[in-house]
């Protein structure tokens, strides 16, 4: 999601942008222009991350969650090569449902707090990490969750990036985790489809992070919820039948049954990208995660302009031309 992202932020024309990549930077297309300069790093050479990040005020991170990427490890190592370097702000790599256990563990919290699991591990590392170095006032920080973005999928392909700004600076609907296969017109449904989940399009998560760019007092070491509104997979099921004009076959999986089974998995030492999808089911299409409170006016984010079921019509256009083509 981070070249997304870094378009529609360079777009504006308004911020002063460093990109740190780990690959070669050759490998990395489709660069916006906006970008100052790029770098290929290497996380764990401190020395030369802190050189990088000097004379920069906030490091946000897009990186990627999946097995052996070793999320937590490169936050830590951008954390502290951020403190030495004097950097004042921190946004770490989330952007999907809440993995923090804000939720819940307080009065008017948002949903039940998930349990902790090998998946959500490295990020509640990085979390706890965060909270002990803002207590320290070595920094702040703040964590976005904007629930399911449901644009991203095999078209916007993962793009890890740091993007360093000077100021005054879960995914997707074709990728395979919503289960419809436009060939066959075939949808497999988690719990049948009936479950809510939030749900940000990338231009409001985009204005909420310019948002943070431009008042750098809401990097305030807080857990942030954001959403354009409220789906099911039943209401994307129904858009894609209408779209394409044909009745599809629907069958069903329990979000718990397959979630209970990749977890055993993980304690039996067998951990790879079939128990990594299959435990994330739960947060994002199990029914616990519609927020109770949305953070939209307080990161100036307005409620309600968008029509969430229209973009979904959008995007089921947009991908039935691309199957054309």
């Amino acid at each position: 999601m981070g070249l997304p992202m870094l378009s529609r932020i360079t777009a504006t024309g308004k911020f002063n942008i460093k990109l740190l990549v780990r690959n070669q930077i050759s490998s990395y297309a489709n660069i916006p222009k906006g970008v100052q300069s790029i770098h290929q790093v290497n996380y764990y050479d401190h020395k030369s991350l802190v050189e990088h990040l000097k004379n920069q005020d906030i490091v946000i991170v897009f990186t990627s969650f999946v097995p052996g990427n070793e999320l937590d490890r490169k936050q830590i190592a951008l954390v502290n090569a951020a403190i030495d370097a004097g950097v004042k702000y921190f946004i770490p790599s989330e952007w999907a449902p809440d993995t923090a256990g804000r939720m819940g563990s307080v009065q008017d919290g948002h949903g039940p707090t998930l349990p902790t699991d090998m998946v959500l591990a490295p990020k509640r590392v990085t979390h706890n990490y965060l909270l002990c170095r803002a207590a320290e006032k070595k920094l702040n920080f703040c964590v976005i969750y904007p629930g399911v973005l449901f644009e991203l999928g095999k078209l916007a392909t993962p793009f890890p990036i740091v993007i360093l700004v000077y100021s005054d600076a879960s995914t997707g609907f074709a990728n395979g985790i919503f289960g419809f296969d436009f060939t066959n017109k075939t949808a497999c449904l988690p719990d049948n489809g009936i479950n809510p989940f939030p749900t940000t399009t990338l231009d409001t998560l985009s204005k909420v992070v310019i948002s943070l760019f431009e008042n750098p007092s809401l990097i305030s070491n807080k857990f942030y919820h954001v959403a354009d509104g409220v789906l099911t997979q039943q209401d994307v099921f129904h858009v894609v039948e209408k779209e394409t004009g044909v009745s599809w076959a629907r069958t069903s999986y329990s979000t718990s049954e397959v979630c209970k089974a990749a977890l055993e998995n993980m304690e039996k030492g067998v951990y790879g990208p079939t128990e990594y999808m299959h435990s994330l089911m739960t947060p994002f299409f199990g029914g616990l995660q519609v927020w109770r409170h949305l953070d939209n006016q307080e990161l100036k984010v307005r409620d309600g302009e968008v029509d969430i079921r229209e973009e979904v019509v959008q995007l089921v256009r947009k991908q039935l031309a691309d199957k054309k083509e």
